[in-house]
Formats: C-alpha cells, structure tokens, sequence
C-alpha cells in the first residue's frame, strides 16, 4: 500500500514537471513567433519603401518605427541564438509577418543574415538616429531579399 501511494506521488510530481516544461516551450515558442511576426512586418515594411526610394531614411518616421522594430526583434534573436526550437518559430514568425516578402524559402537564410550583423546592436530609441552603419546593414539585409 505505501509503494502504490509513493508510486502515485511520483507519477503526479512528474506529471505535473513534464506539464509546467511543455507549458513552458509553448509560451516561448509563441514569444518567439510574436518576435519574428514583428520582424516580419518591419522588414516588410522597409522592404517597400527601400523599393520606392532606393534607400532608407531613419528622418522617416515609417522608416525609423520599422528600423527600432527590426533592431528589438534582433536583439530578442541574438539572445535566443542557440536555441533551435526559438529559432524555428522566429523563423514561422518571420513568413507570417512579412505578408510574403519573406517566404518559406529564404527565412532560415535571411534569420542567419540577422544574427551575423552586428550593426544592429544596442540600437534603441534614443540612439538610432546617430547609428550611420544602422542604415547600410538594413539595406544590405534588403538586397539579400531581391
């Protein structure tokens, strides 16, 4: 009778890890698509306007709302790099929010074309507008989309 009640405590206490770790990957897995949804759409976004213009203008205020959009969402990849599942929903995020300027064909890439710049670092509201080499890593991200 008392190995089936340390049996039952056992099940239930692993049961109840085995839950709160699914719960757990969920939820990030969904922080990551949300991320790379609004990477997406910012990418979108200067897409189009790099297209009508030739370049990027951060005096812009479309521009410049994307360009912090793109940065946020980089920082939140960059901490997340080693994380495959993260990256793979990031990635998911990426398609669905771009409304097909990314596809499912060059998403991996272009993520991976994320991560290796580091022109996109620390950039923030306050200081976005001074970063010069800000402006040439977003057009070189674009022109991998052509």
């Amino acid at each position: 009778m008392r190995k089936l009640g340390f049996l039952l405590v056992t099940f239930a206490a692993v049961a109840l890890v085995s839950c709160s770790a699914l719960n757990n990957a969920s939820s990030q897995n969904a922080v990551a698509s949300a991320s790379g949804s609004a990477c997406g759409a910012a990418v979108s976004g200067l897409y189009r306007s790099y297209k009508t213009t030739g370049g990027i203008n951060l005096t812009n205020s479309n521009d410049l709302t994307n360009a912090l959009a793109l940065a946020t969402a980089y920082s939140q990849l960059r901490a997340n790099s080693t994380n495959e599942s993260y990256k793979k929903a990031f990635a998911a995020g990426l398609v669905t929010g771009s409304a097909g300027t990314i596809t499912t064909s060059n998403a991996v890439n272009f993520m991976n074309s994320l991560l290796s710049t580091t022109a996109l670092s620390g950039i923030n509201a306050n200081n976005i507008a001074s970063k010069v080499e800000t402006v040439s890593a977003i057009v070189t991200l674009l022109r991998a989309l052509n």
